[in-house]
């Protein structure tokens, strides 16, 4: 490919030669910064990223060697958020104001800074008000606040948080503003309601979450056909749920030597497939003879 954008005589361009609905799905296996760069491919390329319906902004792109592999490493270390952050920044400000998809199907951040970045819960809203399909959040210092969805939610089909403070809108979220939600996966999240409500949901993951004060996780989810649940919160009294019809596969696992719950036993009837550890065997043992 000619430096002018032009292609060399005799050569041939095919993958530039897709529509953009194709294009922008090969884009969608890159990081959001690594699709900005292929805008230096040709023309063709120039502004096919400020269309693409997939963001993944992943600071681990911005850590220190990428920073020196990139022969830029004069960054103002003073800076609240280090240089890491800083570039950090500075890219995704700039892709978000000239990126012009109205809809998203996918919107991924990932955060590793140990310190609150500056601008990530602006940067939340901004992805989530895009009508996304998916949605996958990751941030380390659990100081990100999940933004409220509102009509944004339409669309939401899978939702995967991870170090992500959820408030008490969540669960009114999740109970009537998610109409397609299918999967749902929190991991290390800190919960202010331990109620978890959908006639959607067929996947279920809760891992290591914490909730505010003292209470029993309540999951009513008709519709669930996979469940995992693992290390319980040392502040949850215990596990509930209602009946789980469609229920056929189970994974629920504890930290802490404790009963098995009852309620929460009796709604896996119909699973074919369940694991259990860090019960009290005999305990276990005695409760799944209720099944034969």
């Amino acid at each position: 490919m000619a430096a002018s954008g032009k292609r060399l005589a005799g050569s041939a361009d095919r993958l530039s030669d897709l529509p953009d609905g194709l294009l922008h799905t090969v884009m969608s296996f890159l990081t959001a910064r690594q699709a900005v760069q292929t805008c230096v491919l040709s023309r063709r390329w120039e502004d096919l990223w400020c269309s693409m319906p997939c963001l993944n902004i992943d600071e681990r792109e911005f850590s220190t060697s990428a920073i020196l592999s990139d022969s830029d490493s004069d960054s103002d270390d003073g800076d609240e958020g280090g240089p890491n952050c800083t570039r950090l920044e500075y890219f995704v400000i700039n892709l978000l104001m000239f990126h012009s998809a109205a809809t998203l199907d996918v919107f991924r951040f990932h955060s590793v800074s140990e310190r609150k970045i500056k601008f990530a819960d602006q940067w939340l809203r901004r992805g989530i008000k895009r009508f996304p399909k998916v949605v996958d959040i990751d941030s380390k210092n659990c100081c990100c606040k999940l933004p409220r969805f509102g009509s944004s939610s339409s669309r939401l089909n899978r939702l995967h948080l991870s170090r992500i403070s959820l408030d008490k809108t969540f669960t009114q979220q999740l109970r009537s503003g998610c109409p397609v939600l299918e999967d749902l996966e929190l991991k290390w999240c800190v919960l202010e309601d331990a109620e978890t409500a959908s006639c959607t949901l067929k996947n279920l993951t809760i891992e290591h979450c914490t909730i505010y004060h003292p209470g029993a996780l309540t999951i009513k989810v008709p519709s669930l056909t996979c469940l995992q649940l693992v290390a319980f919160s040392r502040n949850w009294d215990a596990a509930v749920a209602n009946e789980m019809p469609f229920l056929i596969k189970a994974t629920i696992c504890t930290i802490r030597l404790i009963i098995l719950p009852w309620k929460l036993l009796f709604s896996l009837i119909n699973v074919k497939d369940l694991k259990l550890t860090g019960f009290r065997a005999p305990v276990c043992l005695s409760c799944l003879l209720v099944f034969f």
